[in-house]
């Protein structure tokens, strides 16, 4: 009851390259091609991969698959691409084949993106080991916020986890350059997978902004919840996430808001006219309000596996739904119940907040 009080309160009735890539790093497009551009891997990206192969020098495209000014390149050269393991379908082709990578003390090796717009972005790095053993590779983000990571474990296939298939670094990129670090530990070798980046700031597209990491405004009651995601919350200690894909397009528009990381439970998604407290947000139950302003409601959805959309088939457009024109910057959260005793007497909690200007 306090959850659906609380919405009454505050919700009445109612293209540019972003500059975000994925990328898939291997030799053998014959036995491991690229995953399906359906493929979102940890980050939920969808969109075209790229094949980063020997020598490991790749002209980057963006995720609707036209060039970019961005290359991504390592100083190495070293691969294997056969093991035993029990992934399948994109999994297999995106982390069986690897950059094998030398164990700490060795010569240090790197991978280096440019031509980069400057501004905000989460890296998602792939190190897993296809060998399935346990090996762990250390990631380090020379001038990242987040500290070097250790990825490696045992993994059946999706979804990702962070922590064993991938690590997590907010990156802000001035002059269009940054590095990557990379080694095996424990005198095993390393393994490199796959890259994606995430715009989140600066630049143009879509803006993933006022995160409940630590990063801002703080959490009602410590519940930091992993880069670039809202608040933590009782079944995910990440939180809950949203991601904007598709063409934002009030003439053609295939714009989908998508949520994670919540539990199976009813999630409301819904539009502003503003970015609340200037982008940092609010306090508000168990996590953080973004969406500020005006405020529409979109619609409300059923999670399954934590997971749900907008527009779903049968809904109306995120455009038309919420009565965009071309040249509007709108806001958008998604707000979920989580009736566990968790954090606040409140029973609900917000992913992040995702901002969008509205084309033709």
């Amino acid at each position: 009851m306090r959850f659906l009080a609380a919405l009454l309160l505050i919700l009445p009735a109612v293209p540019a390259s972003a500059q975000s890539f994925n990328i898939d790093v291997g030799d053998n497009l014959i036995l491991y091609p690229v995953p399906a551009d359906s493929y979102g891997a940890g980050a939920g990206q969808a969109g075209r991969w790229n094949a980063s192969t020997w020598p490991y020098s790749t002209s980057l495209v963006n995720l609707d698959g036209s060039p970019s000014s961005a290359t991504t390149s390592s100083n190495q050269s070293s691969s294997y691409s056969d093991f035993v393991n029990p992934l399948t379908g994109d999994d297999y082709d995106f982390m069986v084949d690897i950059q094998n990578l030398p164990y700490i003390g060795g010569p240090t090796w790197t991978w280096t993106f440019a031509g980069l717009q400057d501004g905000s972005y989460l890296l998602y790095t792939y190190a897993w080991a296809p060998e399935n053993n346990g090996y762990t590779t250390l990631v380090t983000v020379p001038g990242s916020i987040d500290p070097p990571a250790s990825v490696g474990g045992l993994w059946i296939g999706s979804p990702h986890v962070l922590g064993v298939t991938y690590c997590v670094h907010r990156v802000d990129v001035v002059g269009g350059t940054f590095g990557i670090q990379v080694a095996g530990e424990n005198n095993h070798n390393g393994s490199v997978n796959g890259f994606q980046l995430v715009r989140t700031g600066g630049g143009s597209g879509p803006l993933a902004f006022c995160f409940g990491d630590g990063s801002g405004t703080a959490c009602p009651c410590g519940n930091a919840g992993g880069p670039g995601r809202g608040c933590a919350n009782s079944v995910q200690t990440s939180g809950a996430r949203i991601l904007a894909q598709g063409t934002p397009s009030v003439s053609n528009d295939t714009l989908v808001l998508a949520g994670d990381g919540m539990p199976n439970s009813s999630a409301l998604y819904f539009q502003g006219t503003a970015q609340q407290s200037g982008g940092a947000g609010a306090v508000f139950g168990d996590g953080l309000r973004c969406a500020g302003g005006g405020i529409t409601r979109l619609g409300t959805k059923q999670n399954v596996n934590g997971t749900s959309t907008y527009p779903a088939a049968g809904d109306p457009s995120v455009s038309v739904r919420g009565n965009c024109a071309a040249g509007d910057v709108r806001t958008y959260q998604v707000w979920y119940r989580n009736a566990a005793a968790f954090c606040t007497a409140s029973t609900f909690n917000l992913s992040n907040g995702v901002q969008v200007t509205w084309g033709l």
